[in-house]
């Protein structure tokens, strides 16, 4: 099955990969996983317009990338809610309170309805959220405390950035020991090249990378949904 990556991949590149035979062996998921949703909001996804044309508006916009995954994540969210597996959300914030000199004003303060969340794919009650101020989800943040709490020992993970706070979160959790999986159609980034390379990086290097049916069957969808209808 072709990859997102095959396209940037040089003749040298290819003929590297095919004596390789393959990539890093796939660890598969933890025995009880949580689905993290990191930083979808109003400033990073934008309008479903050309990115260049709403940059003004929406300086970290990533436009029809971000709206092409939104469909995937709305389907894992209900899937995982339907299986009872906890549901964690990332915001990129600041706020003025903890002195943050930028927490005044610009895409990720507090006070910009842009950083938030929007209704596409909305927190619901039950669900949790994690304050974050670097790409990492785990740097500086409760996310480890929480997954301990309630013996979360993997993620699948969605959301933005690919190359960015996707890439981060990634590397942090597995090297403290989580089983990361990454849901290929649910994250996205503004600089297509970027988002294949990071991929491509993960899966050779760091972590599990999943087509959004692989994700549903680690999730249980069919039968979690069958349950709910």
């Amino acid at each position: 099955m072709a990859k997102v990556w095959d396209s940037f991949l040089t003749e040298d590149d290819k003929k590297f990969m095919a004596a390789r035979k393959n990539l890093r062996q796939p660890h598969g998921p933890g025995k009880h996983m949580a689905l993290l949703v990191i930083d979808m909001q109003v400033t990073a996804i934008g309008e479903n317009l050309p990115i260049v044309e709403q940059i003004e508006k929406f300086p970290g916009n990533c436009g029809p990338h971000a709206w092409k995954s939104i469909p995937v994540q709305q389907d894992m969210i209900a899937a995982a809610r339907a299986a009872d597996m906890p549901v964690i959300y990332s915001k990129h914030i600041f706020h003025a309170y903890a002195g943050f000199a930028n927490a005044a004003s610009g895409v990720f303060s507090e006070n910009d309805p842009r950083s938030e969340i929007p209704p596409e794919v909305a927190m619901q009650k039950g669900d949790i959220l994690v304050e974050k101020q670097t790409p990492s989800c785990f740097a500086f943040t409760n996310l480890h405390l929480i997954a301990k709490e309630k013996g979360i020992d993997g993620f699948l993970v969605m959301g933005n950035s690919t190359s960015g706070c996707v890439r981060a979160t990634c590397v942090d959790g597995e090297a403290m020991g989580y089983k990361m999986q990454v849901i290929e159609e649910g994250v996205f980034d503004r600089i297509e090249m970027s988002h294949a390379a990071a991929l491509f990086d993960m899966q050779f290097k760091i972590c599990d990378v999943l087509s959004a049916s692989e994700a549903l069957e680690v999730i249980g969808a069919p039968a979690a949904l069958a349950k709910s209808a």
